[in-house]
């Protein structure tokens, strides 16, 4: 592969082959999932699944994409199946709704998949010499996902794949006499072969550059002597409770980060139930947090921070807090804006027994 996996590259902070599971997963119409992955990348997408805590089963594929689906197909056999959606993992751009379609159709239709019309002019070619002009009025361009009746399919491979080679499924029905029929599909879904091809759609939309995140936390104050802020212990009377060291204003900075990159929330990576993270720095959340950034190639272009409480007063520590922040996150200062609120003495904050953070971050893709 070259150092180049399509499957696992990364598009808008996400790898490519997540952003079709997520969509799969949001539209509820399907009962199974499987990852055909190959032996260079089925370690990879393995842990990328525990990552984003996604539980799709995986299985080792051929070595021909018509191998693969042979191999998906006598795997799902097992299970109920009256339906079958098969998608190429490097066309992460359909729309949600080509799903409900497609699936619809296949109701009376034995296939059905997406295409799009051929824009340009087109020409057959020899030995670099022009033959002709083909008229393009009956020609389009076939995408993913497509869409089986799997009794079907099954046969037709059962049949046919051991003698024929074929592109993709819709024309080993067509080899078979079966009638395949066509929706709409998206200019947009273009199918990531090279790494051309994936630079090509990072800058198809400049807001893929960017991703924001945002957070809130709030722990109650209780009596002790260490109460911790931004990684910086403050002298009070009070400390905040929680099973960490309950530092809302890091743990606000790790939920945004954690949130911004589309990995769920601060909870799912670091139960409160599980007894190792009691009492625990929360500089470890937010070294996870930033492992987990990093691992997406992105990085924070700004992060604005609002703690809100009564008391202390933070005034002449607010400088501290913030250059320990920049520190922890090895992020330039002029990056962070640090900002303290109060309740007017309202709620369980303005009556100087708990604290709050709010935190919004932005990331994006480092520059070149």
């Amino acid at each position: 592969m070259n150092g180049f996996d399509k499957t696992t590259s990364i598009i808008d902070g996400v790898p490519i082959f997540v952003k079709s599971i997520k969509k799969f997963n949001n539209s509820k119409l399907f009962s199974k999932i499987i990852i055909v992955a190959s032996r260079d990348n089925i370690s990879d997408i393995k842990n990328i699944l525990k990552d984003y805590n996604l539980d799709e089963d995986v299985i080792l594929g051929g070595d021909r994409r018509q191998d693969s689906v042979s191999i998906a197909v006598d795997y799902l056999d097992k299970f109920s199946i009256e339906k079958i959606v098969i998608h190429d993992s490097a066309r992460p751009l359909f729309l949600d709704s080509i799903l409900k379609e497609g699936l619809k159709l296949l109701d009376e239709k034995d296939a059905v998949i997406p295409v799009i019309p051929i824009q340009d002019t087109v020409k057959k070619v020899k030995l670099k010499q022009v033959i002709k002009t083909v008229s393009r009025n009956e020609l389009f361009r076939s995408q993913t996902p497509q869409f089986f009746n799997f009794k079907i399919l099954k046969e037709c491979i059962k049949k046919t794949s051991q003698k024929v080679i074929y592109t993709d499924e819709s024309e080993l029905l067509e080899i078979n006499g079966f009638e395949v029929n066509s929706i709409e599909g998206n200019i947009v879904n273009q199918k990531i072969t090279t790494l051309n091809d994936l630079e090509f759609l990072k800058k198809f939309n400049n807001s893929w550059n960017f991703k924001s995140g945002i957070a809130s936390d709030v722990h109650r104050l209780v009596k002790g002597d260490s109460l911790v802020l931004g990684g910086i212990k403050i002298p009070y009377e009070k400390r905040l409770d929680g099973h960490s060291d309950a530092d809302v204003v890091l743990h606000a900075i790790s939920d945004s980060i954690i949130g911004a990159i589309g990995h769920g929330d601060l909870g799912k990576h670091f139960p409160s139930n599980q007894k190792k993270w009691e009492n625990i720095s929360s500089e470890i959340f937010l070294n996870k947090a930033i492992e987990l950034m990093n691992g997406l190639n992105l990085e924070i272009f700004h992060i604005d921070i609002q703690i809100i409480l009564q008391e202390p007063k933070l005034s002449d520590l607010l400088v501290n807090i913030e250059q320990n922040i920049s520190n922890l996150l090895n992020l330039d200062i002029e990056k962070i804006n640090l900002k303290v609120t109060s309740t007017d003495n309202m709620g369980l904050i303005g009556s100087g027994d708990a604290i709050g953070t709010l935190c919004a971050v932005t990331l994006k893709e480092p520059n070149d």
